[in-house]
């Protein structure tokens, strides 16, 4: 039985249980986040269409250990792949993936306040969707750029909509 026969039957759960965990294929991002204070993002638009701009609201209630920050907007494409196996025995399978689809970053000032950003989404750009094999997920995201240590990060999901 090949590989690919044996995921196109694959339990429901599997591929509900594969999309919950398509946000946490970046571990990094996940300890960015957890050791960032003083740095927040929101968006003043939930919903927007390729070619529109959505306004960021970065939030930056204590610049202490920031350094430059920016805000910035950030397409992840999450596909799936095949995955050879590592022992002679192992048949391989199903392995999720994920690259950069689109990003665009602006400097903002780095004192305490909200600040104001407009992104514009490309016309070309891809729209938000989830599938099995093959999803796309924006988010708006702030980040204080330091030396030597993780970045600080926070970030906010927006849809985009074809």
């Amino acid at each position: 039985m090949s590989a690919q026969f044996q995921w196109e039957f694959r339990p429901r759960w599997v591929a509900s249980l594969e999309k919950r965990l398509r946000g946490l294929l970046k571990p990094i991002d996940l300890l960015r986040r957890r050791l960032t204070r003083g740095l927040e993002v929101g968006v003043a638009a939930q919903e927007v269409r390729r070619g529109d701009e959505v306004e960021a609201l970065a939030t930056i209630s204590s610049a202490r250990g920031l350094g430059n920050v920016e805000v910035g907007l950030v397409c992840t494409e999450y596909y799936a792949r095949y995955s050879e196996g590592v022992d002679p025995d192992d048949s391989g399978g199903r392995a999720l993936s994920y690259a950069i689809a689109h990003e665009a970053w602006l400097p903002v000032d780095c004192s305490p306040g909200v600040q104001s950003v407009r992104l514009t989404i490309p016309t070309e750009a891809p729209f938000s969707y989830e599938g099995d094999c093959l999803s796309f997920r924006w988010e708006v995201v702030a980040r204080g750029r330091r030396k030597w240590r993780l970045d600080a990060q926070a970030s906010h999901e927006i849809s985009v909509l074809p």
